[in-house]
């Protein structure tokens, strides 16, 4: 098991640099390291009782666990690659909470193996950089066992809720990727609904500004939608598409006409289209009475 009172971290994005203040805090011995010495976020650990390291080797070989958040997993190997023959890695507990896809994961696996690292968690962070360390906060991890993943789970806690999603190292990535799809999706429906709301003729009753419609309209429609996702998720699991109430062919005629209203006025309603004719294959190779969640059995390759 690592001994966790001292920890190295690499990586001072907004992000890294809400991890090391929520490690300070917590009484943690804190290493950093940063490409770029001048930057605020450096300042401030140290301030706060971080100690900055400007030789990287150093910062890992300082601590038996090193956190690792930087922009990508091609950075990660860009800034190790200089250190691969300093023996610095070896016997370390690396946390990898960079964003990258599943096969990177299990990719930077077993190169850290090769560099003798004796533990590799990957994992993602669930939260924004203010939402760190408060109850709103969640942390995927995957990698080697639940055993030792207790090892670490100290750590992991300290940022939000540590949960351990599976011994395969892309575990992680994959539930994190898949809740982010689910929020840019949001995201793109959201910010044409605010396009279309903006088309809206002067001297409209509602032509009060779109912050106004979206917190006393949007927001708690998608709210009162919550329920219906878990209904969708239990029909993929059962493979069974019942429609719920909203026959997939009705709703693909709602869509047509949000596309159609776009085009009218003037709003580009691109991010919504491939989702609509992906409902229109549906209907047209099937009944059509079934709910929208079949819409799945066309993106499983």
């Amino acid at each position: 098991m690592a001994s966790n009172s001292k920890i190295s971290l690499v990586g001072l994005g907004n992000m890294g640099t809400a991890l090391g203040h929520a490690l300070l805090k917590d009484q943690k011995q804190l290493t950093i390291w940063n490409r770029t010495a001048s930057r605020p976020s450096v300042t401030s650990l140290v301030d706060a009782g971080a100690v900055f390291e400007p030789d990287l080797s150093w910062t890992i070989s300082n601590s038996p666990v090193t956190i690792i958040y930087v922009l990508d997993y091609p950075t990660i190997c860009q800034i190790l690659y200089p250190i691969v023959n300093s023996h610095a890695l070896k016997s370390k507990t690396i946390i990898n909470l960079t964003n990258g896809t599943p096969r990177e994961a299990r990719e930077m696996k077993e190169w850290m193996y090769t560099l003798g690292v004796t533990q590799y968690f990957d994992g993602g962070t669930i939260a924004t950089p203010d939402m760190v360390a408060t109850p709103a906060s969640s942390i995927f991890i995957s990698g080697e066992n639940e055993q030792r993943f207790s090892s670490v789970t100290n750590i992991i806690e300290v940022w939000g809720r540590a949960q351990y999603v599976g011994q395969d190292p892309g575990a992680a990535a994959l539930n994190d990727l898949a809740l982010l799809a689910g929020m840019y999706g949001m995201f793109a429906g959201a910010i044409t609904d605010m396009a279309l709301l903006k088309k809206q003729k002067s001297g409209s009753r509602e032509h009060s500004g779109v912050e106004s419609q979206v917190t006393g309209m949007l927001n708690p429609w998608l709210q009162a939608l919550l329920p219906y996702h878990a209904k969708m998720a239990e029909s993929i699991d059962r493979g069974i598409f019942e429609s719920l109430g909203n026959p997939i062919q009705m709703q693909s005629i709602g869509m047509q006409n949000i596309l159609k209203a776009c085009d009218e006025e003037g709003v580009d309603a691109g991010s919504l289209r491939y989702f609509a004719g992906l409902m229109e294959k549906v209907v047209a190779e099937r009944s059509g009475e079934g709910g929208i969640a079949e819409v799945v059995t066309l993106l499983l390759k």
